[in-house]
């Protein structure tokens, strides 16, 4: 396999980033990946309640089975060794491919801090079991190889699920049938068979979808020591309670740093803010039943089905914590009160966000982590890689600006310009004759029938003229057809791959990718 690294930065927001622009990092605490960074954070008291948070991650991950790596980085998570930690929802069969990408970006930055600071970091990757987007998670595409087109395969695409995803119970039956759809998408091979029997293994021994999900992660990484945080475990909840009371009584205080925060990031930046919310509390309560984002107005907080008093909320955090969870801007810093964490790795909206909330964690007075876009792959094909030297195009941020023109260049050499212009040229002529003929007639009548027949005439030359452009787009289909699987396969919908398609479909490309250093660069990964 081929790997080539390429600078992607699509903004001016990721080049700044990308080269530690001083004004930009003053957001993020001034922290870089570099040793006096990494000194400064590991010097960090640990939390008191690291024991604590290691001993139910343990418990939890027991149930499947803990590898060697997994339990020696177990015992290191206990003695306050800072974690390199990144998270996701718990997307059907692990998808989509940026999940794998983020695991292997924590591995492969938790490698490079031992290789260069000498140091035991601690890999864990944040199972997002409190979320409640179920419609994010319950599909994936496939790139069908024999319709040359997407294919998008769900798990019961009518149903709804309000509460949050780790209260959610699948139906084995159909994800058996999914996981069949899947597979006989991506086509026959001994791999698939094995890895088809493995995972039907799984969806029986298994009940809830982040336990399923949670599973096929560990299947993946336990040899890599990767540690797996179930954020929905009622014992996790109970460990927040504290911290969600602090969250609750100090709402207010956090509420405007984030609002404050956002205006002079944005401004500074001149970008789009990228939270929108409109609660002032940036806490979830109802979460078993409609997850439902609280808002507050005058001491009164406003539940699912029900008002409440801060006093009534403390107790009900008290009688039943599962019932909370965090929205987007308290959930980093809900992170950095559980976590020792050294690194934070995100995608490049989660780390604009970070730098949003900045004001949050100085008036919670939480220190943040070192703040670091994750690594991005792209799969380049053999048959995309022959497609696009065959068409005289290379991958590129440019590619479908590329491939557009190139089209409508093949579409416009063929199409005869006279041959157009007399067709217009004929247009003018006809309504030019109709306009003669309503002139000589003296019958009232009649001016029905020579509307009725002019508008035939306008319409065969219109369908003259767009015929033509279709047979000569029809001379090119191939090669057409040839240019938009590259698009599609390389940019769906104009977002990287990784974005879209299932990781399966890239199961020869991951091989070794975990002992890759990292790079903040775009990775090529060719066949």
């Amino acid at each position: 396999m081929e790997i080539e690294c390429m600078d992607f930065s699509k903004d001016e927001f990721s080049r700044k980033f990308q080269n530690k622009d001083k004004e930009l990092m003053r957001f993020y605490q001034g922290l870089d990946f570099d040793k006096e960074s990494i000194d400064k954070v590991i010097k960090r008291k640990p939390h008191s309640h690291t024991e604590a948070l290691a001993d139910i991650i343990s418990e939890d991950m027991s149930r499947y089975g803990l590898s060697d790596a997994q339990t020696e980085n177990l015992s290191k998570l206990k003695s306050g060794n800072r974690v390199v930690i990144a998270g996701q929802q718990a997307g059907l069969f692990m998808s989509p491919s940026y999940i794998m990408h983020k695991i292997i970006s924590i591995l492969s930055v938790t490698k490079n801090i031992k290789e260069k600071f000498n140091y035991d970091a601690v890999p864990v990757f944040w199972s997002a079991g409190e979320d409640h987007d179920f419609e994010e998670i319950n599909h994936t595409f496939i790139y069908s190889k024999n319709h040359r087109r997407r294919r998008k395969i769900s798990y019961k695409p009518n149903l709804n699920v309000p509460m949050s995803i780790g209260f959610y119970e699948y139906d084995k039956k159909a994800m058996h049938g999914t996981l069949e759809k899947v597979v006989t998408e991506l086509g026959d091979s001994v791999y698939l068979k094995e890895l088809k029997q493995r995972v039907a293994e799984l969806i029986d021994a298994h009940t809830y979808w982040t336990e399923l999900f949670h599973a096929l992660v560990h299947d993946e990484f336990k040899d890599d020591g990767l540690l797996i945080f179930n954020a929905h475990l009622p014992a996790v909840r109970k460990l927040e309670q504290p911290l969600f009371k602090k969250l609750l009584i100090n709402h207010g205080q956090v509420d405007q740093a984030f609002r404050e925060g956002q205006r002079v990031f944005c401004d500074k930046l001149n970008i789009p803010p990228t939270i929108q919310t409109e609660t002032n509390v940036h806490l979830f309560s109802d979460s078993s039943a409609e997850r439902h984002l609280m808002t507050e107005k005058d001491g009164v907080y406003q539940l699912l089905n029900e008002e409440a008093t801060e006093s009534e909320l403390l107790n009900k955090i008290d009688e039943n914590p599962s019932e909370f969870s965090n929205n987007v801007v308290t959930r980093p810093l809900m992170q950095e009160m559980m976590f020792n964490t050294l690194v934070f790795l995100g995608g490049g909206a989660e780390v604009k966000y970070w730098g949003e909330i900045h004001r949050v964690f100085e008036v919670m007075d939480v220190p943040m982590p070192i703040v670091m876009k994750r690594m991005e792959f792209v799969h380049i094909s053999e048959r995309i890689q022959k497609l696009m030297d065959s068409h005289g195009l290379s991958f590129s941020n440019r590619l479908i600006e590329d491939a557009a023109l190139l089209k409508e260049k093949m579409v416009d050499d063929e199409i005869s310009e006279s041959f157009i212009q007399t067709v217009e040229n004929m247009k003018k002529e006809t309504e030019k004759m109709y306009h003669q003929l309503r002139e000589v007639n003296d019958k009232p009548y009649m001016e029905a029938l020579i509307n009725a027949n002019l508008e035939v005439q306008r319409k065969q030359m219109d369908y003259l003229e767009r015929r033509y452009q279709v047979e000569a787009r029809r001379k090119h289909r191939t090669h057409l057809n040839d240019i938009d699987e590259i698009t599609e396969c390389l940019f769906p919908d104009g977002a990287l791959q990784e974005r879209k398609y299932h990781p399966w479909q890239y199961t020869d490309y991951f091989n070794g990718l975990t002992s890759l250093s990292y790079t903040p660069d775009l990775i090529l990964l060719k066949k």
